[in-house]
């Protein structure tokens, strides 16, 4: 199914190459579970067992809940890889991914709210505006009008993640506002260029 995700048109040019890269990066890692049999619905599934533990140990155990984070990126990786290694890539895979992907996103920001790192209104906002964002997105690359360009978390939250696991600094309010921000303009203009799409023709 053509578009059957949440790229922007600028991120579209990228992913074909970043697959790459990470297959390579990755692929002892996949070839080892290939070998075991793992599925990669059961990696995808991984990512929020892993959030869940993340919010469990991010008030007391910043450094150790970085490389849990960390995990749990990965695994948001591997179970691609995974599944375009052993030809089982499908289209329920990749909604699988999405909604394994969007539950890790959700319980990372929780569980900085819950340690009092993240103010409760952005820790309450990210997630709806995030999960509004990606519909958007998928929806305008169903009707053929793929939002040009989107800023993700990933560009303005993660390294405020970051900083703030390992070094003690504290930039997450900051960095989780803007990224509101960016995300709502984009839904904004997804949804302008919806709303013309859509109703054409009726």
């Amino acid at each position: 199914m053509p578009g059957a995700d949440s790229y922007s048109t600028v991120e579209r040019r990228f992913v074909e190459p970043v697959r790459e890269l990470l297959l390579w990066l990755y692929g002892p890692v996949v070839r080892l579970l290939a070998a075991a049999g793992v599925s990669p619905h059961a990696v995808s599934l991984v990512g929020p067992v892993l959030g869940a533990l993340f919010v469990h140990t991010v008030r007391d155990h910043p450094q150790l809940s970085f490389f849990i984070w960390l995990a749990s990126m990965m695994t948001d990786s591997v179970d691609g890889a995974l599944a375009r290694y052993t030809g089982r890539a499908s289209h329920f895979g990749a909604l699988l991914d999405q909604f394994a992907d969007h539950t890790r996103e959700t319980l990372i920001v929780v569980g900085l709210a819950a340690s009092g790192a993240l103010s409760p209104l952005w820790g309450s906002l990210y997630p709806f505006v995030y999960t509004a964002l990606n519909v958007v997105l998928f929806l305008g690359n169903q009707y053929g009008v793929p939002a040009p360009i989107a800023i993700k978390s990933w560009m303005v939250l993660y390294p405020a993640i970051v900083l703030y696991l390992l070094g003690g600094r504290n930039y997450l309010d900051t960095a989780a506002m803007l990224s509101i921000a960016f995300m709502s303009a984009t839904i904004l203009h997804g949804l302008l260029l919806l709303s013309r799409e859509m109703d054409r023709g009726l």
